[in-house]
């Protein structure tokens, strides 16, 4: 530790560096020294200095610094500013897509963000699989009521005439049967 040929700079460097790295080392222990000496009241006189700025500030404490500010708080808050716009921006940018594709909506907000709704080609990628989705769902419900609506026909006509067979059975047989204008 003891450098008789280092300058004070590269000694005051070289206690910087020991203060950060080594839990166990004090800068009291400089105190005795001859060679540190210089180095530790300089080093001595600048904590002095910073520790009665933070006793004078209202703000600030010997516990709650400018940096633990920064890093507990300044910095957590910025990335957690940007983190929520954007979720929400995406989120909201997403969100009038699959309104307008799902019921058919135009919200407000869509002009306000200038999304044009119409333009299927300004989709982003998921929503334009959703919109892919929703047109085969829809074509798929079309086919089925046309199906629905063609067996429900075919019963119709089916029953009609069943009934006029069961009519004209009963005619034969001498029993009696309603006619339409009953």
């Amino acid at each position: 530790m003891i450098n008789v040929w280092a300058g004070n700079d590269k000694r005051e460097a070289i206690i910087r560096r020991k203060l950060l790295t080594d839990k166990s080392f004090k800068l009291t222990s400089l105190q005795v020294n001859p060679l540190y000496k210089p180095v530790f009241d300089k080093l001595d006189a600048q904590a002095v200095k910073i520790l009665n700025e933070l006793d004078k500030s209202v703000l600030w404490s010997r516990k709650y610094t400018k940096t633990e500010f920064k890093y507990t708080f300044a910095y957590p808050f910025v990335a957690f500013a940007i983190i929520i716009f954007a979720c929400i921006h995406y989120g909201v940018r997403y969100r009038l897509y699959y309104n307008y594709i799902k019921h058919g909506r135009k919200l407000g907000m869509s002009e306000n963000m200038d999304i044009d709704l119409d333009d299927v080609e300004s989709y982003p990628a998921s929503v334009l699989e959703f919109y892919k989705e929703k047109k085969k769902y829809d074509a798929f419900l079309k086919t089925k009521e046309e199906k629905m609506n063609k067996v429900e026909d075919s019963f119709h006509k089916f029953a009609e005439k069943r009934i006029i067979d069961v009519k004209e059975r009963r005619k034969k047989r001498g029993l009696k049967v309603k006619s339409e204008e009953d």
